[in-house]
Formats: structure tokens, C-alpha cells, sequence
């Protein structure tokens, strides 16, 4: 019997020492911690809107039917939320006759479909023998060649005039001055 018995009394100890390191390792062994799951969205820093704005621009403007008014070159174009702020202008106003007038002005509103045209102060229209300045200047496609705006100054060979307000028609050579004006004859 003796025989049978070395084997366990040399397998138990070998077991016992097994199962005990068995359960130091799974009691000691370092826990895991929970990994952090990204997130299904990014959430991305909030920007401020820039305005879209364009540099060297440059525009024609044209009345109901579809005739050349306006080529204008801008130095820049602030789109805003019902018209285009334009800044640094320059260009011509075509008559149907040909007539070329040079205009300048620092700043302006253009529509966003680009049918009217503001331009102001400052603004200076140039043609052949006239030259005319004014604080506000408009244009609007529906009365195509009909320029309106306010206090004008304008400077011809014998004369001056100064009007609060203003019509022009270039192709009539027509310059309506409702209300107060003044005119001066040399």
C-alpha cells in the first residue's frame, strides 16, 4: 500500500501549491480600469461666422431691358443680409446713345439681385463737358436711365448749380431739381 500512496502524498502538495498560486495571481493581478468610449459626435469649438466678402470685383448693372446701366469695378464686396456693402468704386454709367460718364465713389449698396444701386458720399459723375458731385446717388433697374440722388454740386463752363435733391436723365441731358435749389449764372 505503501506504493500507492507516495504518488498522492507527492501530487497533493504539487496541487495545493498550484491552486494557491492559482488564487494569489487572480486576487493580485492588477483590476482593469473601464475604458472611456468616444464619442459618436465631435463636438467642434464654435466658431465666429466670418462675412463673405470679396476683393477686385467686378459688377455690370443692367435696366428692364437688359441694356448695359453700370460697369463698375469695386475694391471690396461685404455681402449683409438684403443688399451687398461695396467699398472702393469705381467705373462707367453707358447712355443708349453711347455717352460714357466715369463715376467714383468710396462706398455703396448694391441689391442682392442687383437691380438698385446706392452709392455714397462723396460721389463724383463725370461726363464730356459736366461734372457733378453729390452725397447720395441712385440708380434702380425699373427706371433705368434715370439717375436720382441728394445735394448735388455741379460745375459747368458758366454756370453752378446746388440742389438738396435731384433727377438726372443722361440720355435727355435732363436735370430735374424738385424743391429748393440754387443756381448761379457767370
Amino acid at each position: 500500500m505503501r506504493l500507492k500512496l507516495k504518488p498522492v502524498i507527492y501530487i497533493s502538495p504539487a496541487l495545493i501549491l498550484a491552486v494557491l498560486l492559482l488564487m494569489f495571481f487572480l486576487n493580485f493581478k492588477p483590476k482593469s480600469r473601464p475604458i472611456e468610449l468616444l464619442p459618436l459626435v465631435q463636438e467642434e469649438e464654435i466658431t465666429v461666422q466670418e462675412i463673405p466678402q470679396l476683393k477686385g470685383v467686378e459688377i455690370s448693372l443692367v435696366d428692364q431691358t437688359n441694356r448695359l446701366n453700370w460697369r463698375l469695378t469695386v475694391e471690396k464686396m461685404i455681402e449683409e443680409a438684403d443688399y451687398h456693402r461695396l467699398f472702393g468704386i469705381k467705373g462707367t454709367y453707358y447712355t443708349a446713345q453711347g455717352e460714357q460718364y466715369l463715376i467714383e465713389a468710396p462706398t455703396g449698396k448694391m441689391g442682392k439681385d442687383f437691380n438698385w444701386l446706392l452709392l455714397e458720399p462723396d460721389v463724383t459723375l463725370t461726363g464730356e463737358d459736366l461734372t457733378m458731385q453729390a452725397d447720395e446717388l441712385g440708380w434702380d433697374a425699373r427706371s433705368g436711365e434715370e439717375i436720382s440722388g441728394k445735394n448735388l454740386v455741379v460745375e459747368k463752363e458758366n454756370f453752378t448749380v446746388n440742389a438738396t435733391e435731384f433727377r438726372f436723365k443722361p440720355e435727355k441731358g435732363d436735370l430735374l431739381v424738385p424743391g429748393e435749389s440754387r443756381w448761379t449764372f457767370k
